[in-house]
């Protein structure tokens, strides 16, 4: 899912994805506004046990 803001740049982007063994994977960026740069990457990845790992990028982006 992307967010938008009023004048069409891209504000935020989510995505969610489950594997084949069922973990799920949850990717959260956020856009600099002005340069349309990543400035804020979080990840969280969720596996069959319960167990969460979370993953936070500044000024960059790890997954696509």
């Amino acid at each position: 899912m992307k967010t938008y803001d009023n004048n069409g740049k891209l504000l935020n982007e989510l995505t969610t994805a489950i594997t084949k063994d069922g973990k799920a994977i949850n990717v959260s960026t956020t856009y600099d506004t002005y340069s349309g740069r990543p400035a804020f990457q979080n990840i969280s990845v969720r596996d069959t046990d319960g167990k969460v790992t979370v993953e936070n990028i500044i000024n960059g982006k790890l997954l696509p």
